[in-house]
């Protein structure tokens, strides 16, 4: 099964502090990987550095097939910017156009990047916003959506360039417990369509139900690795066990 993503040997650091210590992991095409830990442990700047808003300092990341980075030397930016459509971020806080409305926050995109046609562009975000349950929300503004609605019109700007892999970086994080349930429902059917995804996550029970594979990192390591029925329910590593016993994982 082909490798979608393969990360070896991956340094980050900030002023001088080490964030990511020669982090290895690997995900398959059509599988989902979750990534678990607390916070500040580099979860989410592994997920940044794959999607080139953070540069690495040593190490090697590959995307479908194609280097983007080896042994901290970057492809050159053509084939960067081509890898760079292979993966599409969802992020927590939404990231949407606040000046734009829904509709033009998901056509743009795909007018900018893959240079469709206005009306091209506007079926595919209209066919997306549906199956998001938003396409009577095309004219409003962000402003106007509680922030399941927002996390779903993010969700339907990734998909609508067609990248071969999600990133989702903690996409229940700024909701509200009860909006929570819609956008795990909505990775689950992802999931069921054998989208590719990583996904950083402090939904424990849902982590352990869709992923394929599971990572706990701690201060920019991954402590403990494996099938994620094996990993939370029956961890074996002393950080691990610490950190899954603040959760209720039935």
């Amino acid at each position: 099964m082909e490798e979608i993503i393969k990360v070896e040997n991956l340094q980050k650091s900030f002023s001088g502090i080490k964030i990511l210590k020669d982090i290895n992991f690997s995900v398959h095409q059509g599988k989902v990987l979750s990534v678990i830990g607390p916070s500040g442990s580099g979860k989410s700047t592994l997920l940044r550095c794959i999607s080139q808003l953070e540069t690495v300092d040593g190490g090697s990341i590959t995307v479908c097939g194609k280097e983007m980075v080896k042994n901290g030397v970057y492809a050159p930016k053509p084939l960067l910017h081509e890898i760079s459509l292979k993966s599409g971020m969802v992020f927590q806080n939404f990231n949407l156009f606040p000046h734009y409305s829904v509709l033009k926050n998901v056509i743009d995109p795909q007018i900018c990047v893959l240079k469709k046609s206005r009306e091209e562009a506007v079926e595919n975000a209209m066919k997306l916003l549906s199956r998001m349950g938003l396409e009577n929300k095309a004219d409003n503004y962000p402003c106007e959506l509680s922030g399941g609605q927002k996390q779903r019109v993010s969700i339907a700007r990734a998909l609508a360039l067609k990248p071969e892999v999600l990133l989702f970086d903690e996409p229940t994080s700024a909701l509200d417990p009860e909006l929570t349930g819609e956008i795990l429902a909505v990775i689950k059917d992802l999931a069921a369509e054998k989208m590719t995804m990583a996904v950083v996550t402090h939904e424990m029970a849902f982590a352990r139900d869709i992923s394929d594979y599971l990572v706990f990192m701690d201060g920019g390591l991954i402590v403990e690795e494996g099938k994620p029925e094996q990993v939370i329910n029956n961890p074996q590593n002393e950080r691990t066990k610490a950190f899954l016993s603040r959760f209720h994982c039935s």
